[in-house]
């Protein structure tokens, strides 16, 4: 490119500063009119975006607000729905089950037991079981007979007492072993009928009886042998000894409370 041939520059703007009227005293320079008319330009948009952003928080707030209803509404929903379906059967399960419990501590709490040993003098670890239960009373009964009127529950222990251990169970003959059993039956149904014939009540029956003895058929035939007594239950541990003294005491409170109804 010849630079040579360019215009001059310099004259060119003293051209068109020449040809350029100059300003009048009464009108402000251009800078300023250029910088009033941005202002106001700003101005005007500032004034439009704030009223854009009037309507459009506006609307959000609506919009938030209807969801935010919305959303109350269906959290409700879901909680009664989670409730209805699996909290409350939770509670209602957990409110039988402490019902139960505390009618059966009601129970226990208004039970008389009596513990019957017969032949023995000891002071059996089973009858300080009972007596840490918590039962209204439990009153041992050793090597005597009762003389008070029984409680809602009456156990028989043939295992502290030894009464039913008889030698000939240990003896390798069947006809030994046979005589045994017979003579086991009948030492239960002679203590039975000491204490039902004595006419101190009809308690529960709770048999408490060796573990390993196998069956004894004088306890399968109590309600036979004894038409007075009306429930019986059996136990061959101290486990299973408490459980049945409870048992027995729920139902007499059952029996009681039937007869109170008819009445």
């Amino acid at each position: 490119m010849d630079w040579l041939s360019l215009p001059d520059w310099t004259e060119l703007s003293n051209f068109l500063l020449a040809q350029t009227p100059p300003p009048s005293p009464s009108s402000p320079p251009a800078d300023v009119q250029l910088l009033t008319k941005q202002l106001e330009f700003l101005q005007q948009m500032n004034t439009v975006f704030l009223g854009f952003l009037a309507i459009l928080g506006g609307l959000l707030t609506w919009f938030f607000n209807k969801n935010l209803e919305d959303a109350k509404r269906l959290a409700k929903e879901v909680v009664r729905q989670e409730l209805t379906n699996h909290l409350m059967p939770l509670i209602q399960a957990e409110s039988e089950s402490l019902m139960r419990s505390l009618r059966t501590e009601q129970v226990i709490g208004d039970t008389v037991v009596d513990y019957y040993l017969p032949s023995s003098d000891i002071d059996p670890p089973e009858y300080q079981l009972l007596k840490g239960r918590k039962f209204l009373d439990v009153r041992c009964w050793r090597n005597k007979k009762p003389n008070k009127r029984l409680g809602s529950v009456l156990v028989f222990d043939f295992v502290n007492s030894k009464l039913l251990d008889l030698p000939g169970f240990k003896d390798s003959d069947r006809t030994k072993q046979e005589e045994s059993a017979r003579e086991r039956d009948k030492i239960v149904n002679e203590k039975i009928t000491e204490v039902v014939d004595l006419r101190l009540g009809k308690p529960v029956l709770v048999i408490y009886t060796r573990p390993g003895s196998g069956r004894i058929p004088a306890i399968d035939e109590i309600t036979t042998n004894f038409p007075e007594v009306k429930y019986y239950t059996a136990a061959n541990t101290p486990v299973a000894l408490m459980g049945a003294v409870v048992d027995a005491a729920y139902v007499a409170y059952g029996e009681y409370s039937a007869r109170v109804g008819k009445n």
